[in-house]
């Protein structure tokens, strides 16, 4: 498959993010007295890594839309509607630190994860649930699939997930 190394690359990257939402979420839970100190190594620069994993996933896209030339469907625009935002918000947020563009950021992931979920559906059935999509440009097909499982709506349902715990941190978690 062309471009496999790069599509590989940022599946990787997905996999790490997910990794360490699914850490941050545990110990929320788990580590209520902040023992393994996950939550309080991430929180003082939560905000950053949130416009990080935006801007990366704007590029990601751009980068297979625009370099190894994979077609986007209308769920994929959908998706990119919220997430080009959300990039540029939360930059907007760090540059001024207003709490109000770190909480647009926040809704606009809020919104664009459902639509990467009913993308990935869509994808793993191989049918068209919602009729959202063109006969020759169907949201089920697959461009790639990394591990089994990773895809492009699963990396853009990564992203809206990461997005969406640490700008939450950012503005509802624990003050050190």
């Amino acid at each position: 498959m062309a471009y496999e190394r790069e599509t590989l690359f940022f599946s990787m990257l997905g996999l790490a993010l997910g990794a360490l939402v699914i850490g941050l979420w545990l110990s929320l839970l788990l580590d209520r007295q902040g023992r393994l100190g996950l939550v309080r190594l991430v929180q003082p620069v939560s905000l950053e890594l949130a416009a990080l994993v935006a801007v990366v996933c704007t590029a990601g896209s751009l980068f297979m839309s625009e370099v190894a030339h994979f077609n986007p469907c209308r769920l994929c625009w959908i998706q990119r509607g919220f997430m080009y935002p959300a990039a540029f918000v939360l930059i907007a947020a760090l540059v001024v630190r207003r709490r109000a563009l770190a909480l647009a950021g926040l809704v606009l992931a809020v919104l664009g994860l459902p639509v990467s979920i009913f993308h990935r559906v869509e994808e793993a059935t191989g049918t068209s649930l919602g009729g959202v999509c063109e006969v020759a440009n169907p949201c089920s097909f697959k461009w790639f699939e990394h591990f089994g499982f990773v895809t492009i709506p699963t990396l853009a349902g990564i992203g809206f997930t990461g997005i969406i715990t640490l700008v939450s941190l950012h503005l509802f978690g624990r003050k050190p």
